[in-house]
């Protein structure tokens, strides 16, 4: 057959038209120019990025009539016997094939012999991973310290599966992928060579499907050209290729961005119509999220310069747009949701329907904020506490006793009394005697122990936050020698809460370890009524229900429940 295949017929020649290699190349010439090469050479890389493309043109370099030269003529008879693979003296071995101890036993008696027609007698080995742990070592030596006519290049895919003994004996060339928008720029110059339209945005799906093989995309693009012939439709690409328009994956994102759940069941219905592999069609959305992400890292300016997205400028641009609809934690969020998805699609039987839940719960995704925009609310929050204060649960103010004002925090109630003038009213009455001194010893104590009882609510918080916070509503009637002294209003929540076994042990430690010492913890209830009260509480149920309900109606509380999103629980444990 006369038709050569455009991998084979656009095969690099010399060392300019290596695509994507150019430290490799560059290095291979200044060897050759300072005649400094070396007797065994490694290329490592992917398929299809020119490792023994740059074998057979070093081979060229080497024995070309003008050589060695860093720029063989590719005219005269040694070069053209080695561009179409005649040479005698340069020898092309398969690996997997030739890969036991007498095939490397008979490269080694016949490396010895002088080349018939050559200045260098070359073995290309491809695939060298391939050779059995015997053939490698049939080998150490005569690679070691070949005869000074013969020059070993060893071509790999999978360097790792080559023993050190081997490795150390060579000098290494790691062969990188090659950038889409290089291969883009081959392919091109083959549509124009070739006489073919096409568009870019098809030659940009070419390159993205050989993943960085220019050699995949130079047989993809034979491909599809067997199938539409030298005038190929976009359409034409993706039913061969079996991609996933572009343009329904931006409508994925741009459903997701404003949460239209009925656009989305209908996409995921129309992969299935077309016949998409539902795997396929998440791996694009994933790949997809991610350039979303990068668009919104970095500006789109500097990232053409960067060259960290394989798409058309005017595919970046719409994609630019459907940034703005997202947070970085929000695209991270789906990102992590569809690699998920993906590993489940690839095990179930019911990949439609786990795309469709993945996709629907995306759309109902609630805001997510940032650890910076947290901190900030957080600020704003507690700015507003100081500015407002904490929830009461005393009905009425409490009274003035002996002229002074009432300890904080303590909790009281006014009642009528007699005078034992008169028998009229007044206007306050002294709470019972037992009351009274409580509250009397709080207004003598509270001013001197204030700060180290804050202390200890501080460290306390540091160690158990919810009993910090049932201390804060706490007010310190004794802080003396051993005794730590606390008092609540009575048939409280709180109180009821200080009074369990479980809680007074946590207590009773953690005040053990901030005054060094074993302290006796008492937990005083102070009357907020009297018997007369309009609002009594007997109840204990009530009381703690009325509490609860107060707090919950504080303005910023309900504040709090509305930035964070979150909901009240009742902690049974601290």
């Amino acid at each position: 057959m006369s038709y050569i295949v455009l991998a084979r017929k656009w095969r690099p020649q010399n060392f300019t038209e290596v695509i994507g290699q150019k430290p490799i190349t560059q290095a291979l010439q200044n060897a050759l120019l300072t005649q400094r090469v070396a007797h065994a050479y490694l290329f490592a890389g992917p398929r299809g990025v020119g490792k023994t493309s740059v074998a057979r043109i070093l081979a060229k370099a080497l024995n070309c009539q003008e050589g060695p030269t860093a720029n063989p003529c590719d005219r005269c008879p040694f070069c053209t016997e080695i561009r179409e693979g005649i040479s005698v003296d340069v020898l092309e071995i398969d690996g997997a094939s030739n890969r036991g101890i007498d095939e490397i036993r008979e490269l080694r008696e016949n490396a010895r012999y002088l080349p018939a027609k050559n200045k260098y007698k070359i073995y290309i080995i491809d695939e060298v991973h391939m050779l059995t742990d015997q053939a490698f070592n049939a080998l150490l030596k005569t690679l070691e310290e070949p005869p000074p006519h013969v020059i070993f290049i060893l071509a790999t895919t999978e360097p790792h599966k080559i023993p050190l003994t081997i490795l150390s004996r060579c000098q290494r060339y790691n062969f990188k992928r090659i950038p889409a928008n290089l291969i883009v720029e081959q392919l091109k110059k083959i549509k124009e060579e070739e006489k073919i339209e096409i568009s870019d945005h098809s030659l940009y799906l070419l390159a993205r499907k050989a993943e960085g093989s220019l050699r995949d995309a130079q047989s993809l693009f034979d491909q599809v050209l067997s199938f539409a012939g030298n005038t190929i439709a976009d359409e034409q690409v993706l039913e061969v290729l079996g991609l996933i328009d572009q343009k329904l994956l931006l409508s994925t994102l741009l459903a997701l961005g404003e949460g239209d759940k009925a656009t989305l069941l209908q996409i995921v219905a129309e992969v299935g119509q077309f016949g998409y592999d539902l795997k396929e069609f998440c791996a694009e959305l994933i790949r997809l999220t991610r350039d979303l992400l990068v668009l919104k890292t970095i500006p789109l300016p500097e990232l053409t310069r960067l060259d960290l997205i394989d798409l058309p400028e005017e595919e970046m641009q719409e994609l630019a747009q459907q940034a703005d609809k997202f947070t970085p934690a929000e695209i991270q969020s789906i990102f992590r949701s569809l690699t998920s998805a993906y590993d489940e699609i690839a095990r179930s039987t019911f990949p439609r329907l786990i795309m469709e839940m993945t996709l629907l719960r995306l759309a109902t995704r609630r805001p997510i904020l940032s650890v910076p925009e947290v901190l900030e609310r957080l600020q704003q929050l507690e700015e507003r506490l100081h500015l407002q204060p904490a929830p009461s649960f005393a009905p009425s103010p409490a009274p003035i006793i002996s002229g002074t004002e009432p300890a904080p925090g303590l909790l009281t109630a006014e009642t009528p009394t007699l005078s034992n003038k008169d028998d009229t009213p007044s206007a306050t009455t002294p709470l019972p005697v037992k009351e009274e001194r409580i509250a009397e010893k709080a207004i003598e104590k509270f001013g001197v122990e204030q700060e180290k009882w804050k202390s200890f609510v501080q460290f306390v918080k540091k160690k158990k936050p919810p009993l910090a916070s049932l201390l804060e509503h706490g007010s310190p009637l004794s802080l003396q020698g051993d005794l730590l002294e606390i008092g609540y209003p009575e048939k409280s929540f709180y109180l009821e809460r200080m009074q369990e076994t479980e809680t007074r042990a946590v207590l009773t430690n953690l005040a053990k370890e901030f005054f060094q010492q074993q302290m006796r913890i008492k937990i005083a209830g102070i009357a907020n009524h009297m018997p007369g009260n309009s609002r009594p509480e007997n109840n204990p149920q009530n009381s703690k229900k009325n509490a609860q309900e107060e707090v919950l109606n504080h303005p910023l509380v309900k504040e709090a429940l509305n930035i964070f999103g979150g909901r009240v629980v009742e902690i049974k444990n601290l």
